[in-house]
């Protein structure tokens, strides 16, 4: 096996290239994890070099050359300022596999899969000092891996949210009074933007404040999260990486339509306005069915066509790569909470269609995952794998994904530009729909835009 180059921006600004060669690469190939380490998957843990080697060599075999990994704080960083060099040698070890068998890597940023001290977490977005220990455990990691080619991209964050602080300041998941640097920046930036303090945070509805509150309070969020970003893409290419950087960036960033169950909300992430500070941008897309249960896409499939076209044309920005890097359905295998397993073919229909939609304007494309979960206890990740769970079979989904991928490598599917272009207010759609946006815009235009290409356009806020 030749020298590995590094993977790059190529010269249409659309697609990937390798090093000075300029030879077009797409990126296709599946978001990795041991299926036997359990859930949520205990990547570094449990790593095994010998089962990663041979997974990575039937990935390779089928013509697939990109893995998406997480990589985990506990693992890295375990205390504050402490930095485990048995954690490091596993990334190592993990780069050198990928290497031998010609696979690209994009290294998901420091998630919490495998706990961790509290030191790693806390408001992400206006907490200072939590922004400067990540910053600098960037630093680390760039310091020992950032001239590796066989990594391709450095990923900041998976599916990162701003969140809706309610007014009494406390979000899910964060203990009382971690949300005080974020109150002291609203009142900032409201006296500056409204020449008066407001003291309490908006609501998600925003029925309690003016609409001209709600608008300034979307500008509050989306600075906190173009700052978030930009220090952290600083503090990666001033240690000198060579590799570039994306963000894994949750469907609800374009928000057509939000999920009405769970804390699901308006991320606060604009693809379009980030993309200044990223190589490329990276969408993740699920069929988020109203009941997601039933396994019944069929009936709405056009409308699910439509939802996806939208949101992966509000995730491209001009002069940059798009790379679909999550998408996935259930097929051949029990998921929890279910009491019918569904044939693969299922999963084959729905994933072809997301493939084939978003190669209007994506470039690159991770199932998930490389194999069916072993764990009961697991999600959609159960059965939505290329492999069954015993890694001994590829799925009907995989075989047909080992066909695209040939397909697209020999000829890199080319930008279709959108046929139309549809223009919301950011701000005013929002807050119509209590910040949970319902499918009714997808029913009335679904067929116009599977049909016409129609591109959505979010102005404001």
């Amino acid at each position: 096996m030749g020298r590995m180059a590094f993977v790059k921006v190529g010269p249409d600004g659309h697609r990937f290239a390798e090093g000075e060669s300029g030879k077009l690469f797409v990126p296709i190939g599946c978001n990795y994890f041991d299926p036997d380490t359990g859930w949520a998957p205990k990547i570094w843990s449990r790593f095994a070099p010998e089962r990663v080697n041979r997974q990575m060599e039937q990935i390779a075999s089928q013509g697939l050359n990109a893995l998406r990994i997480f990589l985990d704080v506990a693992v890295l960083n375990p205390t504050p300022g402490s930095y485990d060099p048995a954690g490091f040698a596993k990334v190592r070890k993990m780069i050198e596999l990928a290497k031998s068998h010609g696979l690209r890597i994009i290294f998901s940023g420091p998630n919490g899969w495998e706990g961790g001290g509290m030191h790693a977490w806390g408001d992400f977005y206006a907490d200072e000092a939590y922004l400067a220990k990540r910053c600098e455990l960037w630093q680390k990691i760039i310091k020992e891996f950032g001239g590796e080619p066989a990594v391709m991209t450095w990923e900041l964050m998976n599916e990162p949210h701003v969140g809706w602080a309610p007014p009494e300041g406390h979000l899910p998941h964060h203990p009382p009074g971690r949300l005080a640097a974020r109150l002291t920046k609203w009142r900032e930036f409201s006296r500056q933007e409204l020449g008066q303090e407001v003291t309490k945070f908006p609501t998600i509805e925003g029925t309690e404040v003016s609409a001209e509150v709600y608008r300034v309070y979307l500008r509050f969020l989306e600075s906190l999260t173009d700052g978030w970003t930009a220090r952290q893409c600083q503090a990666i290419r001033d240690a000198g990486a060579r590799q570039m950087i994306s963000l894994g960036i949750h469907q609800s960033s374009v928000p057509i339509y939000i999920q009405q169950s769970g804390h699901h909300s308006w991320s606060g992430f604009s693809p379009r306005k980030l993309a200044k500070h990223l190589d490329y941008t990276s969408m993740h897309f699920y069929a988020l069915l109203e009941d997601v249960h039933t396994g019944m896409i069929e009936p709405q499939i056009t409308r699910r066509r439509g939802y996806l076209e939208i949101v992966c044309r509000g995730g491209k920005a001009p002069g940059k790569p798009l790379v679909l890097e999550e998408f996935g359905w259930k097929g051949g295998a029990l998921v929890p909470g279910e009491k019918k397993i569904w044939p693969q073919e299922h999963q084959t229909m729905w994933c072809e269609h997301v493939v084939r939609t978003s190669a209007k304007v994506a470039s690159g494309w991770l199932n998930w995952a490389y194999a069916d979960s072993s764990d009961p206890n697991t999600d959609i990740s159960g059965a939505s794998g290329l492999w069954r769970s015993d890694m001994k079979e590829l799925k009907h989904w995989g075989r047909r994904f080992v066909e695209i991928a040939a397909e697209y490598k020999a000829n890199p599917p080319t930008e279709i530009p959108a046929g139309r272009r549809y223009t919301l207010d950011l701000a005013d759609y929002l807050r119509e729909h209590q910040g949970r946006p319902t499918e009714a815009w997808l029913a009335t235009h679904c067929v116009q835009v599977v049909e016409e290409g129609i591109e959505v356009e979010f102005t404001g806020p």
